[in-house]
């Protein structure tokens, strides 16, 4: 029997659809903006290792996080996954939001997580999701002196302290 890949479906000698062509799991890193955060230490260390941490629990084209069962995270679930305790995780959550690195918004009773598509991105993560992110962004500056982070040419959301 010789089966063939044809777009997300393998195919068998007699046309059946014998399987489905599972995708491979990664998560992009967005270097050219790493480059500029490592370099003017934009975050802090712990900040650094939890994002990274939080990367791998990126839903596939949404940049939401959830749990391995596909729930969306809370607070005590990441510190649960990094191993931080929870008074600390919920500090560096509170760091990274203030850096619009991590945003956090509410959809009917539940708050969605979700990774600055600028820092990480799994699959094709959709133009509203850097819409948000940039709408914090430019909310925010209305009510705070901020400035936008700059990372060499490439337009990002991050807001630099």
């Amino acid at each position: 029997m010789v089966r063939k890949r044809e777009g997300k479906y393998i195919i068998d000698d007699d046309g059946e659809i014998v399987g489905v062509v599972k995708q491979d799991r990664f998560v992009k890193s967005m270097t050219e903006v790493w480059r500029f955060v490592k370099r003017s230490n934009l975050f802090k260390p712990a900040e650094e290792r939890v994002l990274y941490h939080l990367s791998h629990f990126l839903q596939m084209n949404t940049n939401a996080l959830v749990t391995t069962h596909g729930e969306y995270m809370t607070v005590e679930r990441m510190a649960d996954e990094t191993g931080i305790d929870r008074s600390n995780i919920r500090k560096v959550v509170k760091e990274l939001m203030r850096k619009n690195a991590l945003g956090r918004w509410c959809s009917a009773e539940r708050e969605i997580y979700y990774i600055n598509p600028f820092l990480f991105q799994n699959g094709d993560v959709p133009a509203h999701l850097f819409w948000l992110f940039d709408n914090e962004y430019h909310e925010r500056v209305k009510q705070e002196h901020l400035e936008r982070f700059k990372a060499g040419k490439k337009r990002n959301s991050l807001i630099a302290t």
